[in-house]
């Protein structure tokens, strides 16, 4: 999994006064020298000069205040509020020294004393524009965010050209997915300062999550220009072009944000999402590996690395890894928490009772219920809880004592175990793979229906699935354009389309076929496993219809973009989860054209066709 492209955080603004506010014609001089070291960085003469100061005067206010901004600027955020405090207690109407407080006890994360702090030097100065800014941040970081946007519009009001007001303003808008208003606060902040790298980096980021890539490119591009060393533009520009599809760009990127910040765990985690995509598996691993050193809980180096490592036939220690899944921030499927304890396979199950329940997506579910028959030979009283929507399907599967839809309440049990703990549970292996050649049947009746409906058979039959879940981030790569498929489809055959929902790109086209539709008759996975039984032939991208017809035997041909999923592993052009498929392949170049001119050559093998030109 992937980690998003990262917006630069809200700023405070910190004020140095001009000069103190008593002492002597001495203390002046010393001050005026400690100002102008400090704003030059020389943190610690400037500190010198001001101790200097309270050498002659011990409550000079403004060397008191100093030193506190030097304490904020070296992190010390504790000695920075007691010197400040003091310098109060000299002079209270210091509106900077109130502001300056507030920005200490903010770090102390003391928010509310920073908010006093800041409303107290916005009573001093109404018009107090950095106060204003400093309190909507500490607002903002409060949850309390109208609150904070109100407080950024004063900011504004009191300093109409504050770029950094507008720039915090856009990441706070940004925050409430309000994209547009945000691209407008950030367009504002690079008009007034266009040497704002942060401000391009951030506009960069919405136009990337708006999927405007060309602008987000340019942003990235131009944040760089300004700070060739800013490691989050580097990563945010390898995002991007990961989603364009430009691999070997996007490593160079995100090689470059590694050079700026060498521990920069995200990057090497989606490096070598780049490097899979790639075929660089091992290539992969390592980065993966890299990210954990830097990250010891980095839960999603640890799924990303088990994926690769399942992939390449590495079940040993792909599946212990495997188990990350659970402790990632994004993961689809929720962790059930039950006071029964979780079977992992190191207690026996003999007499007792084991929940087995369905996670992730419905193929995953029709993959991993084989193992019920497994569990069941462990002696084990078997519940299985899975959607409703594989109640039917599910009702033959052997080793199986109860199926449960979810939600529905749960009977009494011992165990539980998540479907694709399973394997682990079970120290599956590739040669150890319960690859049974027809594990789920079809209901007969159903079947019969389907038969009738579908009329006298010709050539053959083909079942279709050319495109999955459009909401998937990896449907550009695994799903294929009717269009482009019907070129490829030799006559002869009936064709059948198992799909129950159409993409309006795709509606057309299947119109202007001879490939039957009904998809409005398909209530569940039953009425499309009775379909799949009548083919003599499935041909699949990698969906749920694809484990389906597998799990039923029937001939299934799946057509596998170059960077598959973890199960269909690599270079092979069999399934061992599925001893009825045959596997097609993208080649590197990643076009679907060669792939599907191997399964017109292959089908006009199979029905004796006298021509495979043309098409449907």
């Amino acid at each position: 999994m992937t980690d998003k492209p990262r917006a630069s955080r809200t700023n405070n603004a910190m004020v140095l006064p001009d000069s103190p506010q008593n002492g002597a014609k001495d203390a002046s001089i010393l001050f005026h020298e400690g100002l102008a070291l400090q704003q030059q960085g020389h943190l610690l003469q400037a500190a010198a000069h001001y101790a200097a100061i309270l050498q002659m005067q011990p409550d000079q206010a403004d060397a008191l205040h100093m030193l506190g901004v030097i304490a904020i600027q070296e992190a010390r955020p504790d000695q920075a509020a007691d010197l400040i405090r003091k310098s109060l207690l000299a002079n209270s109407g210091n509106a900077s020294a109130h502001m300056n407080l507030g920005l200490a006890l903010k770090a102390l994360g003391q928010v509310d004393g920073a908010l006093a702090a800041y409303a107290r030097a916005i009573a001093l100065r109404p018009d107090y524009a950095q106060a204003h800014n400093n309190a909507a941040v500490a607002l903002q970081e409060s949850g309390r965010w109208e609150d904070a946007l109100a407080s950024f519009d004063k900011a504004i009001e009191c300093q109409p050209e504050y770029a950094q007001a507008y720039y915090n303003r856009g990441v706070l808008l940004q925050e409430q997915g309000r994209s547009n208003d945000a691209l407008a606060s950030y367009q504002m902040a690079i008009e007034i300062q266009p040497a704002f790298p942060d401000a391009f980096n951030n506009r960069g980021v919405v136009f990337q999550e708006m999927r405007y890539f060309g602008a987000a490119l340019a942003d990235f591009a131009q944040a760089l220009a300004l700070a060739p060393s800013y490691a989050q533009a580097w990563y945010n520009l390898a995002h991007t072009l990961v989603q364009l599809d430009r691999f070997e760009e996007s490593l160079a990127s995100y090689d470059k944000a590694i050079a700026c910040e060498p521990l920069h765990a995200q990057a090497f985690n989606n490096r070598g999402l780049v490097l899979q995509a790639l075929g660089q598996t091992e290539l992969a691993i390592a980065s993966y590996e890299r990210a954990i050193q830097i990250a010891p809980d980095y839960a999603d180096a640890y799924w990303n690395k088990s994926l690769d490592l399942l992939l390449a036939g590495n079940f040993e220690h792909g599946w212990p890894l495997y188990e990350w899944r659970w402790k990632r921030d994004t993961f689809t499927s929720l962790k059930r928490h039950f006071v029964q304890p979780l079977w992992l396979g190191e207690v026996p199950l003999q007499g007792k009772t084991i929940l087995l329940h369905a996670e992730q997506g419905l193929g995953d579910s029709i993959q991993f219920c084989r193992y019920a028959q497994l569990v069941k030979s462990e002696g084990a009283r078997v519940l299985l809880e899975v959607p409703s929507v594989l109640l039917s399907l599910l009702a033959s599967l052997e080793g199986v004592d109860l199926l449960i839809p979810k939600g529905a309440t749960l009977p009494d049990f011992d165990y539980h175990c998540p479907l694709l703990s399973l394997p682990l549970a079970l120290k599956t292996r590739v040669d150890s793979i319960p690859s049974h050649s027809a594990y789920l049947q079809s209901n007969g009746s159903k079947r019969e229906s389907w038969i009738y409906r579908l009329g006298a058979e010709t050539q053959g039959r083909v079942g279709l699935v050319w495109s999955g879940n459009s909401l998937d981030k990896e449907d550009r790569h695994r799903s294929i354009p009717l269009a482009e498929l019907l070129a490829y489809l030799p006559k002869g055959p009936t064709y059948v389309c198992l799909q129950k929902e159409l993409r309006t790109g795709d509606r057309e086209a299947l119109e202007n076929s001879d490939i039957l539709f009904f998809g409005d008759a398909l209530d569940d996975f039953s009425d499309t496993a009775a379909l799949c039984d009548c083919m003599d032939l499935v041909i699949s991208v990698d969906t749920s219809v694809a484990h389906l017809a597998g799990a039923l035997g029937k001939p299934t041909w799946i057509a596998l973009p170059f960077a598959p999923d973890w199960r269909w592993m690599l270079h092979r052009q069999d399934s061992p989860w599925y001893p009825s498929a045959a596997l097609y392949r993208q080649e590197r170049d990643r076009r679907w054209s060669p792939v599907l001119e191997r399964l017109r050559e292959d089908l006009a093998e199979v029905f004796n066709l006298a021509s495979t030109r043309g098409g449907l």
